[in-house]
């Protein structure tokens, strides 16, 4: 602690004055600077069309500066009166630091419904603009039960981000489903296959499979061993039609339907357009997914149907 004092004692020195008093400039509140604003810092610009973007707005931690001729150009282009256009009008965004308390509340948020236990080591010393707070699993440098970088950003001013990062111990308690029987890629799993674990430790990318509910319609995406804990990424929602799978073909040839069946030579989803094989001519056609075991050829597609002779 004494020496993140220091570092803010002799970065105080160190900086140049004008970065060091920001909210003696006019506060920033969206990406452009606006004639609106301008006038509320000087009101001798009233003449100022409310929405007419001036500048966009710096980066936070830099001013936007406009000097007296550049405001005195802007007015005669309005056909406003400059004579009392005589200083400098500063812009910046109001910044704050860092809290302990802050980078803890955005942590839970993230690992919501985790039970998470939080130590923050350190943090950035940099001011950061207003915001939301966000700490993205994505940002972590590593998995481990030592302090480790998480890296996250303010979320400001629509779509802007402003880095920062935090240097922290974060643990766990959620439940784990864990195999009790090995799973080949394509194979689903029932609840009476699973047990439940309580998981305490480190913190874990991925989210862990919680709930025997939450496999109703999955299919495993690779190999699992029985006794593993299972998780979302290993898991993908079962396809509507399954490469090989014999399916039911819905052909539309101007006012006449018609019903065949085919041979689904790629697997595919609701919406999915898929390549199917006529099992009696060897064709190839495509199809588009219409719902489980059921396919519709696309238009203008060759099918080359074979319609069998009534002999009788």
């Amino acid at each position: 602690m004494i020496a993140r004092l220091w570092l803010m004692a002799f970065l105080a020195m160190a900086l140049p004055a004008a970065s060091l008093s920001p909210m003696e400039c006019h506060p920033i509140t969206a990406d452009w600077i606006y004639g609106r604003d301008l006038v509320a810092a000087a009101p001798s610009l009233a003449g100022l069309p409310p929405d007419l973007p001036v500048s966009y707005s710096p980066v936070p931690g830099l001013e936007r500066v406009f000097h007296p001729a550049e405001l005195r150009r802007l007015a005669a282009a309005h056909h406003i009166s400059s004579a009392e256009i005589t200083e400098n009008i500063c812009f910046a965004w109001p910044l704050v630091p860092l809290t302990r308390e802050r980078i803890v509340t955005a942590i839970e948020q993230t690992l919501s419904g985790r039970h998470p236990r939080v130590e923050v080591v350190d943090w950035s010393l940099a001011p950061v603009p207003a915001g939301d707070l966000v700490f993205p699993l994505s940002g972590l440098s590593a998995l481990s039960d030592k302090p480790v970088i998480w890296k996250g950003y303010v979320a400001y001013a629509g779509k802007r981000r402003f880095s920062t990062w935090a240097n922290v111990r974060v643990a766990i308690r959620e439940p784990h489903l864990i195999s009790s029987v090995p799973l080949r890629v394509g194979d689903s799993i029932s609840s009476a296959e699973v047990k439940t674990e309580i998981y305490e430790g480190p913190l874990l990318r991925e989210k862990a499979l919680a709930s025997p509910d939450q496999l109703l319609g999955l299919r495993a995406r690779r190999d699992i061993p029985a006794g593993a804990a299972l998780f979302e990424d290993q898991f993908e929602a079962a396809k509507d039609v399954e490469r090989n799978e014999l399916v039911t073909v819905l052909i539309e040839a101007g006012a006449a339907h018609i019903e065949t069946q085919g041979v689904a030579i790629w697997a595919g989803r609701r919406g999915d357009v898929i390549s199917v094989r006529n099992p009696e001519t060897g064709r190839i056609y495509r199809a588009r997914v219409e719902q489980k075991g059921v396919v519709r050829v696309v238009p203008g597609g060759a099918v080359g149907l074979v319609l069998k002779e009534d002999k009788s």
